[in-house]
């Protein structure tokens, strides 16, 4: 993978159906693409590699979620971060948060039927 540039004079364009907009980079997948734009002078290319989150170790972890601005990301274990990382949030004990209709208590904790007086 590598990102692509287009330095050119046109506002955009589009080759090999990707449309580059002037300055900005554009992640490209297809190795034979990227090939073909190292023959053009008006286009940067910087290769981007990139590992897996399960290869990184706990501080390289805690560092990327820093960066991310996750919250709480020091008390994190290994899986908890890079489930953070791919956009899952801290993990948790699969307790619906106070928001969720599928959740029993009212907003106070207690059950929310027992907020109600009974009638006759």
């Amino acid at each position: 993978m590598a990102y692509i540039t287009y330095r050119g004079e046109n506002t955009s364009l589009m080759l090999y159906g990707i449309r580059f907009v002037q300055k900005v980079p554009v992640l490209v997948d297809s190795e034979s693409v990227v090939k073909n734009f190292r023959e053009r002078s008006d286009f940067d290319i910087k290769e981007e590699k990139v590992i897996p989150l399960e290869d990184l170790t706990l501080v390289q972890l805690k560092d990327k979620a820093k960066a991310a601005g996750i919250k709480g990301f020091s008390n994190m274990n290994t899986q908890d971060l890079i489930t953070a990382l791919r956009g899952g949030g801290k993990p948790t004990d699969n307790t619906p948060s106070a928001g969720d209709p599928a959740k029993p208590e009212g907003a106070d904790g207690k059950n929310a039927d027992a907020n109600n007086t009974p009638t006759a």
